[in-house]
């Protein structure tokens, strides 16, 4: 999966029957979302839809049930892992959950409990704060008993949610849903734990808090029928061929039941490959950070580089002028101390000659006075 610039995304979940594919088809307009009208589920990988809402594109996961016709549990748990964790690999986090709830339902089933459970483990209290608890189908019975109904969620069933910063709303039109999409888009985008925990913790789905619910519901449904098939081998020696025939089927139907655990067992196995393509992400995401803070690292150190060379410079230069300024100090100095010198040697020189000068016109005076007494 791609990353889609600027693309926000959205989770729908709940249990098959629900109306998710209706929802999506009427909050996307597109005709290519496929929806049910028994409780066959329809959407049984986890599927995406591209849609606009205002001016923001926003990409839309459509969930089976895990109370699916066609796929245990533990496949379904698998796919969505994988999807979830394709989309936090890419970068692309969850900006909105809404987990729809058909209003008509007169009671909670346990597939409705199920669900509620494995969303409650997939998302984690820290994303409750983007989860919309969503009842739909308001038109199929009278205002007065939908209020009941939902008054019922509200205080016995959701409670917990809600009190943990889930949002309450009701779908009774696209406009509902554009105002809880519009609203999703303002918030910030949150991680699922089931995400966390496989790609940040690097942990298989069976270690995840969703994996271990899984697990541990397959692990009292495996005892269920062992415990059948060992009251079946303590009476079956005790009845007559009807009755042998009879209890033969059931153990063979109880039998492909244990068969069918171990495969989900062998799913659950399989998922070491999420967490081993996660950790591969994760460590290339901290090659590609040690690369980018190299890289850093490198443009800085050569910018230090080019301003200590540039002050270096900077420094010769002013070295250089200051010792220009001191050669020609020292060139003045001694040009006027060779000046100095030259003059007085000079000076004494024509201090000399008049002096000789003198000394001969003196000399033939005295030398003529002493011929005529």
């Amino acid at each position: 999966m791609t990353r889609q610039n600027g693309t926000k995304v959205v989770l729908v979940m709940g249990i098959t029957g629900a109306g998710k594919s209706y929802l999506i088809k009427d909050i996307s307009g597109s005709d290519n979302v496929k929806i049910g009208h028994n409780l066959e589920s329809c959407t049984q990988v986890v599927e995406n839809i591209q849609c606009q809402i205002g001016d923001q594109s926003v990409l839309i996961l459509d969930t089976p049930g895990f109370d699916d016709t066609n796929r245990s549990d533990t496949e379904i748990l698998a796919d969505i892992a994988e999807s979830l964790v394709s989309l936090y690999k890419a970068d692309c986090k969850i900006s909105g959950i809404i987990y729809l709830h058909n209003i008509t339902d007169t009671r909670m089933r346990g597939s409705s409990v199920t669900n509620l459970k494995m969303f409650a483990k997939l998302c984690g209290e820290q994303s409750y704060r983007n989860v919309v608890m969503l009842t739909g189908r308001w038109g199929s019975m009278e205002l007065s008993d939908a209020v009941e109904k939902e008054n019922e969620l509200k205080w016995r069933f959701w409670k917990e949610y809600i009190d943990a910063g889930c949002q309450l709303d009701r779908y009774r039109d696209r406009n509902d849903l554009v105002r809880i999409f519009e609203s999703f888009l303002q918030k910030p985008p949150v991680v699922l734990d089931i995400q966390r925990e496989i790609v940040d913790e690097g942990k298989t789905l069976d270690k995840t808090i969703a994996g271990e619910y899984v697990n541990h519901e397959l692990e009292n449904e495996k005892k269920r029928i062992e415990k059948e098939l060992a009251e079946i081998a303590a009476e079956y020696n005790d009845q007559n061929e009807q009755m042998k025939g009879l209890m033969d089927e059931d153990r063979s139907k109880l039998e492909l039941q244990l068969e069918k655990l171990q495969a989900e067992k062998l799913v659950m196995m399989d998922s070491h490959r999420l967490a081993e393509e996660a950790s591969k992400a994760g460590m290339l995401n901290q090659l590609q950070e040690l690369e980018q803070n190299w890289e850093q690292q490198r443009i800085e150190y050569e910018r230090s580089l080019e301003r200590a060379m540039a002050e270096k410079d900077e420094r010769a230069r002013e070295k250089a002028k200051l010792e220009a300024v001191e050669k020609r100090l020292r060139e003045e100095r001694n040009y006027r101390e060779e000046k100095k010198g030259f003059i007085s040697r000079m000076f004494r020189a024509i201090s000399n000659v008049m002096l000789v000068a003198a000394e001969t016109v003196e000399s033939p005076v005295g030398e003529y006075q002493s011929n005529f007494p």
